[in-house]
């Protein structure tokens, strides 16, 4: 049975490991308690309450995000970059889409939130392949480090929107395609600069800075905006 400890009325699990501190770990509301191995329940309670107002901001910041994610089954529009395109949802028989230059049809069994945001990360998918992969090899081009990308790949994460390994494979997240075209090709000067520098220090944002001068302002925007870009 999973230990837990009651919160004004709310049951909140413990996590036990061989860590040093105590915090509190919340993710769309739910809240979990990761300590210590003998930390006592009371000293548990006190630290729940201390953090009272945070927790209170920080599920109030989460409700707000999430309230602010699309909802394309009731959406006339969707975006791809800069671009705003007129969803056209048509029940049918299969689950596929088809764009034109203005417009992305969109064909589901089941006119429903899950039924059409699976065709929806289809499409955005696609999209992501194709103009990620050609900005990608671009600026790896353009830069005279083709030697060093081995690999491109795709991917929805929870947490990053991309990622290089040291062998020179760089992942992106997909949903980075909802975004405005500049975070798009901020993203692509980020990843493609870790495999030069594979690190965060200076000489890796100078690198970011001759391929994007704008990242700053970029990535505070996909710091700010990015719950919004949501399937």
């Amino acid at each position: 049975m999973t230990e837990a400890i009651e919160w004004q009325g709310e049951q909140i699990p413990i996590k036990r490991s061989r860590r040093k501190t105590m915090a509190l770990h919340v993710r769309d509301g739910q809240v979990e308690l990761r300590v210590p191995p003998r930390v006592p329940q009371a000293d548990l309670l006190e630290f729940v309450r201390s953090r009272q107002d945070w927790l209170t901001r920080v599920r109030l910041e989460q409700a707000r995000h999430q309230s602010e994610q699309p909802d394309f089954s009731r959406a006339s529009h969707c975006p791809l970059m800069d671009r705003q395109l007129e969803l056209v949802i048509n029940p049918g028989p299969g689950n596929a889409w088809q764009l034109t230059e203005d417009r992305l049809y969109v064909s589901v069994e089941r006119v429903e939130k899950d039924w059409v945001h699976a065709v929806m990360a289809d499409f955005y998918k696609a999209q992501a392949r194709f103009y990620l992969t050609e900005k990608t090899l671009q600026l790896v081009l353009k830069r005279g480090w083709e030697g060093r990308l081995t690999d491109i790949r795709f991917r929805r994460t929870k947490t990053k929107w991309g990622h290089c390994t040291s062998a020179g494979r760089i992942q992106y997240n997909w949903l980075v395609m909802q975004a405005p075209e500049r975070i798009v090709d901020y993203l692509v000067a980020h990843e493609t600069a870790h495999l030069l520098h594979p690190h965060h220090r200076a000489e890796f944002w100078a690198e970011v800075e001759r391929s994007h001068p704008q990242w700053r302002q970029d990535r505070k925007w996909l710091h700010e905006n990015g719950h919004r870009l949501f399937l």
